[in-house]
């Protein structure tokens, strides 16, 4: 398997390109279920519950529709901050690859400086799990 290139990436909010993205993280954990027995000295535990997040950066642009619509969705409190990502690896090059998976926005951020750009960032609870996407 070739390494990735971080430059060829893109995230992608209901089918939309989110632009000026560069950066994103898939955080995946599992729960650890204790089954110890009597008699026994050393814990023991068995695979649970799994969970993801994804977290994704960028400077916000307000023509940008796809970043426009998750700020206002949010703000509003609209039924659809549940959002469907896709977080590509590869979209230009090649075989499309990464991971789809969607749920509610839990945390947004846009801020601002008088010296530089607007950064955007937002977190996504994934509800089901991420499944592989490829084309």
């Amino acid at each position: 398997m070739a390494i990735k290139q971080g430059w060829d990436g893109a995230i992608l909010a209901g089918g939309d390109t989110i632009g000026n993205m560069n950066t994103f993280t898939i955080n995946w954990a599992g729960d650890a279920l204790e089954n110890t027995a009597f008699g026994v000295k050393d814990r023991t535990y068995q695979p649970g519950l799994r969970t993801a997040t994804v977290d994704f950066a960028g400077n916000y642009e307000s023509s940008d529709t796809a970043a426009y619509a998750i700020v206002e969705n949010f703000k509003s409190g609209a039924t659809n901050t549940a959002i469907t990502l896709i977080c590509l690896m590869n979209r230009t090059t090649g075989l499309k690859e990464g991971w789809t998976g969607g749920g509610p926005i839990t945390a947004l951020t846009v801020g601002g400086a008088v010296d530089g750009l607007v950064p955007f960032s937002a977190s996504v609870q994934i509800s089901g799990g991420l499944s592989t996407y490829a084309t």
